[in-house]
């Protein structure tokens, strides 16, 4: 009974058990089920997925390319062939984290899931996704080592991405974070690729000494040393970098690194005796060793670097050649091989043009990824253009060295370098022949039978192998025709002797072609295989000329080579000129890149030196001469800078770095006066356009008058010309255009003037019907010079032409008796504010030029005579009538002040010259500025205006209104101004710009009414 009970109990038990179960499979919220769905999710889908993701991980660490020659690669290299040959693991990875995500959401592991499906997807260079999702485990997990693994990934996905910022935010977090020695480890080792990757490798060792420690694996353990050994080489370590070498051949590391540890222990050894000796020893055994046969390339390299360290450059380069004759399919090691031979030919034997084909073999070897291809490929470009211009030095130098000799010696000299070209020839020569003949001894042997049995055929001929044909068969012979190249080869070889070297094409027999066989030239195309191979000639056996001619003359290539030679030389004066020109240029040319490209300035300067010294007034002297004066400013070194200064204002004066050294501000002064030109040339062209040549005509005397020299003096002369076109008779008219274009050769508007001659030309041989140019109202013209709105004409009296205010003057005969009041027609009136003068009537002033017009007085300029000064009578006695645009048209001012309120400004002190009370005013300014005003660090000025005034200028202030200020200031009891009430001083408030205007024009008058007139 007590048993039959027990059974009963234990049943129940088991029933109650299953329950609970069964509820903790269909609920998490008890401890059971969180129990069950912790166990499930981490040794199933889980488990599996992490055991993948490591196999990837191993594969692609084991698939990582080692270049020796430069820092090796902490982590794999991602790209879409990695990403192809491993996508369908990291599907599968994904696939399998995922399965906690969806169906156990409530376990201890979905976070660790999260991390697998983002490391899957970063290694499928999804680094978008890869990013989301573990900041997703960075910001929801409540695990930390999950946190922190998250971050790692994260900082990785950065660096790959090249959002370095980023990369720097999140490892600056993770410093305030204390994790498991595995994620330590990975920390450690993300930081030192992204030092290493933005190029601060010094920042890196500290990062790799830490995480050497925690790496587990003793082969990745030495890798790592060794990326340390580079560092510490390149940061000139070579201590430590040999302690870490030593550490990682002591632990027996894979073949390939202690090879290359081997090698690069040389590199970082102490260059003593004892440990010279040693290291040769050490390369002999290396380069006996029959399993670095294929690593001969690199062990030459790397015996040439060492007699590189040691300066010994010919054994260098000796060992270079012989490591890229000994490369088989290292085409990488080729490159840097090339690499090294062009830093010796150029950074220590200055021979530019071999520097410059070894690296532009470098370029051609090297793979376009590399980290240094940019940079290498840059100085290969520049490089073949230094020795372009570095060759023109040398051979125009040469050639004017040979011009200098004597005949005897000339013709002496002329015959060496004949005799060495054609000995070079021949060895050429001989050399293409000796390898065309090893060329065809093994084709020879190529075609001879492969079988030793005796031949069944008549003639001795091989018999054919009845398996040739057969695919099936299983013996050697047993290979298809067409597949064995033996068979092909002897084909091959047989066709090209019985027809020559032809084209697969129809009708191939009887086809007429050119063999490719060296004798076809001679015989007409004809294969060698029908005219033999001695002096046989289809054309009846006769020699060629060139043949003949060395026969008779034996000298005769020699005297050919020596006639080509002497045309190059510069005998005459002009051809001594063109080549001066020449090496100056070229001596410009590699000043600049030495400067501007190779980043060499002091070797840049040098050659500018050269060039000033040898062509003092060459056509690039000017620049080179500006270029030295800065450079030794900048020093300073204030002999040589007044050195070329004076040379360069001594040799070119008017040019403009002269004119920059005499004035800094020159370029200020001329835009000022350009604008100022600009705005009276544009008022003038509105003028002729509304066809008011009047005043067109007055605004460009004017012009000329107050500002006879600038850059816009060509399109003055072309309005003027213009005008003469619109009111001058058509002869007159075309030479103006002629002598424009004579006057100003250079002028962009040249091409027009001249089509304008080439029309009156036309019109002369009446191809071009209508009026040219007349007072009459004109029919349609074709020629209709500049913008006219209108093209009806003006009328004029015989006696007004507006041609007298060009220059071109109108005799005017006086009056035998004073013309009444009556009889005088009035003149029209100016409008008030005219650019134009005022008009004149046909009896000058006795002062004034004919035809001229009057000058406008300047309003307010000293001296100026007063605008209700009555006119001089004219000659009889009879008053000038005088009306309102007499007086109005002198009320422009002489200078174009400009209105700009928002600009710097200046405050401007005018005082009498010499004036008593200015004496140490600068010097008080100064320190009221500095007591008062210390943050806008002003600066005080003290030019003249003019041999009347003194200025002191204060300058800058941002904006009108803060230099109102401080002039107002300026009148208070703590300025220095306050001692000096009634010394016939002015304050005036002046922009920069217009500041430049008055120093260049000494205009104050105007801009004493411009003042007024704006600021009041």
């Amino acid at each position: 009974m007590t048993h039959h009970l027990l059974i009963h109990r234990w049943a129940a038990l088991l029933v109650f058990l299953l329950g609970l179960g069964a509820a903790g499979c269909a609920s998490d919220k008890n401890l059971v089920s969180h129990a069950f769905n912790n166990v499930a999710a981490r040794d199933n889908a889980y488990f599996l997925a992490r055991e993948k993701l490591h196999a990837t991980e191993d594969k692609l660490y084991a698939g990582r390319v080692n270049d020796y020659n430069q820092t090796l690669p902490l982590f794999p290299t991602l790209d879409s062939g990695t990403v192809r040959a491993s996508r369908a693991e990291l599907n599968d990875i994904i696939k399998k984290a995922s399965m906690p995500i969806q169906h156990r959401p409530g376990s201890d592991w979905t976070d660790d899931a999260y991390v697998l499906v983002g490391w899957a997807r970063f290694y499928q260079m999804q680094f978008d996704d890869a990013a989301l999702t573990f900041k997703y485990v960075n910001s929801t997990s409540k695990d930390a080592n999950a946190q922190h693994e998250a971050l790692i990934g994260l900082m990785r996905t950065f660096v790959a991405k090249g959002e370095f910022e980023n990369a720097k935010a999140v490892s600056d977090l993770l410093d305030k974070e204390t994790g498991l020695p595995q994620d330590a480890r990975q920390l450690f080792l993300t930081r030192a690729d992204y030092y290493i990757r933005i190029d601060e490798p010094a920042k890196a060792i500290p990062q790799l000494e830490k995480a050497i420690p925690l790496i587990e694996f003793k082969n990745e353990r030495s890798r790592t040393r060794y990326i340390l050994a580079q560092l510490y080489q390149d940061a000139g370590d070579n201590k430590k970098a040999y302690d870490q070498l030593d550490q990682i051949l002591a632990r027996n590391p894979p073949y390939e690194l202690d090879f290359q540890s081997k090698l690069m222990m040389a590199q970082v050894s102490d260059l003593s005796t004892q440990d010279r000796a040693r290291l040769d020893k050490n390369f002999a055994g290396l380069l006996k060793d029959l399993k670095n046969k294929d690593y001969r390339d690199k062990i030459y390299y790397e015996m040439a670097r060492l007699n590189y360290r040691e300066k010994n450059y010919p054994e260098a380069l000796k060992l270079l050649r012989q490591s890229i004759k000994a490369t088989t399919t290292n085409r990488l090691q080729k490159s840097y091989t090339y690499l090294l031979a062009g830093r010796i030919y150029y950074e220590n034997l200055q021979k530019y043009r071999l520097a410059a084909a070894y690296y532009d073999s470098t370029v051609q070897n090297l793979a376009k990824d590399a980290r240094n291809y940019i940079a290498i490929k840059e100085r290969s470009d520049i490089l073949k253009d230094f020795a372009k211009q570095y060759t023109i030095i040398e051979t125009q130098d040469s050639l004017q060295a040979l011009a200098k000799l004597s005949k005897d010696a000339l013709d002496q000299q002329l015959g060496v370098y004949a005799e060495a070209e054609i000995v070079a020839k021949k060895k050429e020569a001989a050399r293409l022949a000796a390898q065309q003949k090893t060329q065809a001894q093994a084709a020879e042997f190529a075609a001879r039978p492969q079988s030793s049995a005796p031949s069944s055929l008549l003639g001795g001929a091989s018999a054919v192998d009845p398996l040739s044909f057969d695919p099936t068969a299983t013996a050697s012979a047993g290979v298809w025709y067409f597949d064995n190249p033996a068979t092909l080869g002897t084909a091959r070889a047989d066709f090209i002797r019985k027809f020559g070297d032809r084209q697969l094409q129809d009708n191939w027999r009887t086809s007429r072609q050119a063999s490719s066989s060296p004798n076809a030239q001679a015989n007409g195309g004809v294969p060698v295989a029908i005219t033999g191979n001695g002096q046989t000639r289809v054309n009846g056996g006769r020699p060629d000329s060139a043949a003949t001619a060395a026969a008779a003359n034996p000298d005769a290539e020699k005297n050919a080579l020596v006639a080509q030679y002497r045309k190059d030389i510069p005998f005459t004066p002009a051809q001594l000129q063109a080549s001066d020109k020449q090496v100056e240029a070229a001596l410009y040319e590699l000043a600049g890149i030495y400067k501007e490209q190779l980043k060499e300035r002091e070797k840049g300067f040098d050659t500018y030196d050269k060039q000033v010294t040898r062509y003092v007034r060459g056509e690039h002297a000017p620049d080179a001469y500006y270029l030295l004066y800065l450079y030794n400013k900048d020093k300073p070194d204030a002999a040589k800078m007044a050195q070329y200064a004076a040379a360069l204002q001594r040799e070119f004066p008017t040019s403009i770095y002269a004119k920059l050294i005499a004035d800094p501000l020159y370029r200020e002064h001329e835009q000022a006066l350009h604008n100022a030109v600009a705005s009276r040339v544009d008022s003038a062209f509105l003028y002729y356009k509304n066809q008011e040549f009047r005043k067109a005509s007055a605004v460009l005397a004017r012009t000329e008058k107050l500002y006879p020299k600038s850059d816009l003096n060509d399109r003055v002369a072309y309005l003027k010309t213009l005008l003469v076109i619109r009111t001058q008779p058509p002869l007159t008219a075309r030479s103006s255009i002629e002598k424009f274009y004579q006057d100003y050769p250079n002028s962009p508007l040249v091409l027009k003037a001249q089509a304008m001659v080439d029309t009156y030309k036309k019109q002369e041989t009446g191809q071009i019907t209508g009026a040219l140019a007349s007072t009459e109202k004109p029919v349609v013209s074709i020629f209709r010079p500049g913008e006219v709105d209108n093209r009806l004409r003006i009328f004029y009296r015989e006696d007004e032409s507006p041609a007298k205010a060009l220059g071109a003057p109108v005799p005017v005969p006086a009056p035998a008796t004073p013309a009444p009041k009556a009889a005088t027609k009035p003149e029209a009136v100016v409008p008030s504010g005219s650019a134009g003068p005022a008009p004149t009537t046909k009896t000058a002033p006795p002062s004034a030029a004919p035809g001229a017009p009057a000058p406008a007085p300047v309003v307010g300029a000293p001296g100026a005579a007063s605008a209700t000064t009555p006119a001089p009578s004219p000659v009889g006695g009879s008053p000038t009538p005088t009306t309102a645009g007499a007086s109005t048209a002198s009320s422009a001012p002489a200078t174009a002040y400009v209105t700009q309120l928002s600009g710097a400004h200046a405050v401007v002190l005018v005082f009498p010259k010499s004036s008593p009370a200015a004496t140490d005013l600068a010097t008080q300014l100064g320190t009221y500025n500095n007591r008062f005003f210390r943050a806008n660090n002003l600066q005080i000025e003290t030019p003249t205006l003019g041999t009347d005034q003194d200025l002191f200028v204060v300058r800058a202030l941002p904006g009108a209104k803060v230099a109102q200020s401080y002039a107002t200031k300026l009148r208070g009891p703590q300025s220095p101004l306050a001692r000096l009430r009634g010394a016939g001083y002015q304050t005036l408030v002046i922009s920069l710009e217009n500041l430049a205007l008055l120093q260049s024009s000494g205009d104050l008058a105007g801009y004493l009414s411009f003042y007024q007139r704006v600021y009041k």
